[in-house]
Order: structure tokens, then sequence, then C-alpha cells
């Protein structure tokens, strides 16, 4: 009730929901890349064994799986704006566990691409938008570190998941390691998702991380209804473009571009190992390098967002890019095997342009109220472009006899280009809370 006086007890507890909010997220970016986007490829030698079928049949499960979460992506902004988010990636949790168990009782390979296109349809909302999207409600201030920390470790799950699902499935084959992920998923998300609301509710004297008070918040930032529904509401004063202005600007379309440009370096990660060994290095030291990738990303994701925070855009921005170009041409020139992995650390720092400043640049550029719905919109092309990179690399490769140089010249091109439309998007952003930033 206005006018009520708040508990020492529940001034506590609503002062700590930020930061249950940032652990729960936490989590769904750990298990979700680690699980979910990182180590599809461990199954593929057991799978093309058992059921004899080619690398193309088995790599086209994480295709399909990648094309049905990009095109979930056009619904899951307005789905978690509308429904309670704990029951949303709830169900998405328990869809994701079911099916990897399912995995692990297929007896015709077609059954893995229905199992990996219900994957794709789950994976979505809890893994690649959430996280973005609750800690941009939750979080006033330090939200360019929380976002950083919380999709870096997507990164370091991948340097941990892997050795360990290579482990579980030398000892209890791949269908026992489908279960064993499969169970460890549900039991270790679904207790977060369980308390994972969209907003903060003022009515429990809630609000986000460094918010004054409730009317400041935009729209994305507090609650529409009381408690269960996670819904928000949209004061007066909220400084937010509408979804259908923001996707008619300059600065969506540039950011999207942006966005297409940077995956075409993700996709060709997934062919470093094979590059490297192609280079003479042996199959550890290749693995290496990729590893020095993804802890480079869990770096980069961490560290930009607390950056971008203090520091000027374009000097982080540039920053970032220069790193990623150092890493990345130093890779396709040198092949000894500590420092390649040290430019596969470089190469990785590069990714938290794509994976954490683009997102917060879009938040900054169109405002906070519907920031779910336009960044799911950015996520549909990435994600379709991550999808088509990774089948377009392996095409250049066996065009060219065998080379990955027209490959990394993409790359290199792609980080210059996506350097200058990402600074110019911002430069010309419609919604400008802070001039002080350029």
């Amino acid at each position: 009730m206005p006018g009520r006086p708040v508990t020492t007890k529940t001034t506590t507890n609503t002062a700590a929901m930020p930061w249950l909010i940032f652990a729960g997220c936490c989590v769904l970016s750990f298990l979700g890349f680690g699980i979910i986007v990182n180590t599809p490829g461990l199954y593929f030698t057991s799978l093309r064994t058992s059921f004899g079928v080619d690398q193309s049949a088995v790599s086209l499960t994480v295709t399909v799986q990648m094309i049905v979460g990009s095109l979930m992506l056009l619904a899951g902004g307005r789905i978690l704006e509308k429904i309670d988010s704990r029951l949303v990636l709830s169900v998405c949790v328990a869809v994701i566990a079911l099916c990897f168990m399912g995995c692990s009782r297929v007896t015709a390979f077609w059954q893995f691409y229905v199992l990996f296109a219900l994957i794709g349809a789950a994976y979505a909302v809890p893994v690649l938008l959430a996280p973005q999207v609750l800690l941009s409600n939750w979080f006033h201030e330090r939200l360019g570190l929380v976002m950083g920390i919380a999709l870096g470790l997507s990164g370091l799950s991948g340097a941990v998941a892997q050795p360990l699902v290579t482990l579980l499935i030398d000892r209890w084959g791949w269908r026992g390691a489908y279960l064993a992920t499969g169970i460890a998923f549900l039991v270790l998300a679904l207790p977060f998702t369980l308390f994972l609301r969209f907003a903060p509710d003022p009515a429990r004297g809630e609000k986000a991380y460094g918010q004054r008070n409730a009317s400041a918040l935009g729209a994305g930032s507090a609650a529409r209804a009381a408690g269960k529904s996670g819904r928000v509401q949209t004061p007066a004063r909220a400084v937010s473009l509408e979804p259908s202005a923001a996707f008619r600007t300059p600065s969506f379309v540039l950011y999207v571009i942006v966005m297409i440009l940077l995956q075409i370096a993700s996709g060709l990660v997934q062919h470093v190992a094979t590059f490297e060994k192609d280079a003479g290095l042996t199959a550890l030291a290749a693995s290496a390098v990729v590893t020095g990738i993804m802890l480079g990303a869990a770096a980069g994701k961490a560290s930009i967002g607390a950056l971008l925070d203090r520091l000027d855009v374009r000097v982080v921005v540039l920053s970032f890019v220069a790193v990623a170009l150092v890493g990345w041409s130093g890779m396709w020139l040198c092949h000894q095997p500590g420092v390649a992995a040290f430019l596969g650390f470089l190469a990785g720092l590069g990714q938290g342009y794509l994976l954490v400043a683009v997102p917060w640049l879009i938040r900054g550029s169109f405002g906070p109220a519907h920031y779910s719905r336009i960044l799911a919109r950015a996520n549909v092309f990435s994600q379709l472009m991550l999808a088509l990179a990774t089948g377009l690399h392996g095409v250049l490769y066996d065009a060219t006899g065998g080379s990955f140089a027209l490959s990394f010249t993409l790359v290199v091109a792609g980080y210059v280009i996506s350097a200058v439309l990402g600074l110019l998007a911002w430069h010309r952003r419609p919604v400008r809370a802070d001039e002080g930033r350029w």
C-alpha cells in the first residue's frame, strides 16, 4: 500500500533480488552454452559409426537446431513480456532436458532431427535471449559489468564442458552421455528458473539495482501487474522507441549487419582445429587453440561490458576489434603451438564485441522499454547467419582445394567493417539518454 513502511527484512530481500537474478542468468548462460551450444560436435564421430551416416548428416542436426532457434526468437521477446517468465523458462528447461534424454533412446537417425528441432525451439528464449533481457530490466547501473560476466561464462563453460562430455562418452558411450547431460541440465537449471521474474515488481518494493525510483525505469523494468505475472508497466517518463519504429531506423539495420559480419568469425571457430591440424599441429595442440578461443571469449565478454559502462564507446569497440584482428591474423600466419593458443585467446577476446557490446549498444540506442523484442528481432538474423556460416566455411574449404585462406580473409574484413558500422549506428542512435557517451 502507498505510504506503508517497508520492514528491514523486506528491504534486504528486495535489495538482493537483482543479484539473485544475476546468479540465475549466470547459470542459464553457463549451462546453456556449455551443454547445448559447445558440445554437439563431440558426438559426431560416435553417431556416424553407430548409424552409418556421413559428417554432413550429423552436422545438419546442429543446423536444424540453430535455424529453429532463430525463428523462435521472432516470438521470444513478446513471449517473455506477456507470459510469466518463470513459467516460460522452466518449461523450456524441462523440454531441453527431456530431449537430451530422448537422444539416448534414438533408434533411427531421423529422430535426431526432430529432437534437435525441439531443442532449438526451447533453448532460444532461456539461453539466447533471457539473460540479456532480464539483466537489462533488473540493473540500471553496472549493466555492462553483470551482462559481461553472465555472458562471459558461456565461453568458460565450453572449456569446462568439452572435456567432461568427452569423458562421459568414453566411459558410458554416447547414449549414456546424452542421458547424463539431460539429467544434469534439469537438476542444475530448474531451481533457478523458478525465481527468474521478468522485471522488478513495485508492489513488493522492488526496483532495479541503482534505480532511485520506479518512475525512472523503462517499461521493460517496471512491473505491469503484481507478483505472479512477471509483466511490466509502462511509466509515463520512459524514454524508449516502439519496436515497429526501431526496426525502421538506420541504426537497427546497421546493428543487424554488424551481427551478421561478426558471426562469420563465430562460424569459423568450429573449423579452427581442422585448420591447425592441416598446418601440422598435433590434435592436442590444435584443441588447445580452440580452448584458447573459448577462454578468450570468456575474458572478453566479462570485461567489455564493464569497460562500456565507464569508457568512451569508440575506445572500447576499437580496442577489442584491434585485439581480435591481431588474434585472427596471427592464427592464420603462425602455427607454433603455444603462440597459436595465445593468438586464439586474443581472437576469443574479440567475441565480446558481438555477444556483449552489440546488445549493450542496442539497449542504449532504443531504450529499455521494448529491449526484449528489439534484441530478439536482431538475434534472428544473427543466429541464422551463424547457422549458415559454419557450413559456408566448409564449402569454401572444399572449393579452394583444402584452404581456409578465404575464410580468414572474410573474418578480418568483417571485423573492420563491423567496427565502422557499429560506431556509426551508435552515433545515429534515436534514443539519447546520455549525450555524454558521444
